[in-house]
């Protein structure tokens, strides 16, 4: 955790003049607290002309691929919280990804009301701030000795650097655990700005549940046009010849489409509703 400390307070005065610096998060999430969590890192990249969120394992296809001179490894994204923004604006583009790849223009200005609450976080004073974002109250604790006004997913806008972030009940809890200073700036474009080459079509959060809501009442539907062609379709591994067998799987579908994301913005999570 030193070398953490150290790098920390070298980009505190650094960090524009240098060309991507990666800290990477621990996100725990579940739907309600009677669930386990999902464990998932993060990477914020932040770069002269740009801050990035994303799931860590992007980056790690990313090696893989770039060291075989080849695209073989594809990942899709677990958490929906992969983000794009220019350095200290609260515009975001978040691009989401449900069978076809989309991005969401949004606004997303936080209110921070900072208090005089402290705690020691690996050798740094952190101070505690609340604001209420996606219908949810959360609490951040950021170090002004990191003069970085970022933090996880789309939450900025504070005198330093975010290291904790949790919401009020405790279903969403990120801890930075990690940072280093990569020399070359970054190149995310074949898994935030495309998803290995299908370009993001814009989206309205509106539409973008319907489209999801559709899927969902009727998830066997992209499925039956193959079977009804003389096709074949997989789910889990099990070869599905006939409609009749196709329709058997509806429910095991709609748990899959449901349970997909833990919606951290509850106010523009899709609605699903019981049959």
């Amino acid at each position: 955790m030193k070398k953490l400390i150290f790098l920390l307070a070298l980009y505190a005065g650094s960090l524009y003049q240098s060309q991507t610096n990666r800290f990477i998060y621990e996100l725990q999430s579940r739907k309600e607290t009677s669930e386990e969590y999902r464990k998932t890192f993060m990477n914020l990249d932040i770069s002269p002309k740009s801050v990035k969120f994303y799931d860590t394992k992007f980056a790690e296809y990313d090696s893989i691929n770039k060291a075989r001179n080849q695209e073989i490894s594809h990942y899709s994204t677990k958490t929906d919280q992969v983000i794009e923004r220019a350095p200290n604006s609260f515009q975001n583009k978040w691009y989401r990804d449900f069978f076809e790849y989309f991005v969401v223009k949004t606004n997303d200005e936080m209110k921070w009301k900072v208090l005089q609450e402290t705690q020691e976080y690996n050798g740094y004073k952190l101070q505690k701030a609340t604001t209420d974002f996606g219908g949810r109250t959360w609490d951040a604790w950021f170090s002004n000795e990191v003069n970085i006004k970022e933090g996880p997913y789309k939450f900025r806008g504070l005198p330093g650097l975010i290291f904790i972030l949790e919401d009020a009940d405790k279903n969403f809890t990120y801890k930075l655990v990690s940072n280093k200073k990569l020399d070359i700036n970054y190149d995310t474009h074949q898994f935030v700005e495309t998803h290995y080459g299908k370009p993001a079509i814009p989206i309205s959060n509106k539409k973008f549940n319907t489209y999801v809501e559709d899927i969902y009442e009727n998830p066997t539907r992209m499925l039956s046009e193959g079977i009804k062609n003389g096709q074949k379709a997989t789910f889990k591994n099990e070869s599905i010849e006939s409609i009749e067998e196709l329709n058997k799987k509806r429910g095991m579908l709609q748990n899959g489409i449901k349970n997909r994301y833990i919606y951290i913005e509850k106010d523009k999570e899709p609605i699903f509703k019981s049959n």
